[in-house]
């Protein structure tokens, strides 16, 4: 809570803090789901300092949890990277059996890009695979 309230008035943060918080925010989700999710990153140290909008992880990963079915017979790993100057974030697609989607968190997520960075996000469902594509904002 306490990167929530010092990010709240920041249009931009580090994607080093994202994944600081990210990190933080995985840790309580494994306390609850035990140790059946997880995520690698392959993140180039250069990469650390570039700017985008606050609570873009948080969001991406409660979108997987939200809508995949994670045990330990099941479990999840989210992967991040960077393509073509851009934050990839994807999991393979294990649906929940009573999961709809009314894709708000993705709207709303597209909708502050556009607003912040006037870039748009990508979304891409195919394959069994689900990533999510964001660019970075450059001040």
């Amino acid at each position: 809570y306490r990167y929530v309230l010092q990010c709240q008035s920041k249009p931009l943060v580090s994607l080093n803090e994202e994944l600081e918080f990210a990190d933080a925010y995985l840790f309580l989700h494994k306390v609850r789901l035990g140790n059946c999710i997880a995520w690698h990153t392959n993140i180039p140290i250069e990469y650390t300092e570039y700017l985008l909008p606050p609570l873009t992880l948080q969001l991406l990963i409660e979108n997987v949890i939200k809508h995949n079915s994670i045990s330990t017979s099941k479990p999840m790993t989210i992967l991040l990277k960077i393509e073509d100057n851009q934050l990839i974030v994807s999991n393979p697609i294990t649906p929940k059996k009573s999961s709809e989607s009314s894709g708000i968190g993705l709207k709303n997520l597209s909708n502050r890009y556009k607003l912040i960075i006037g870039q748009d996000i990508s979304i891409i469902n195919k394959d069994n695979k689900f990533t999510v594509k964001v660019p970075f904002a450059y001040e």
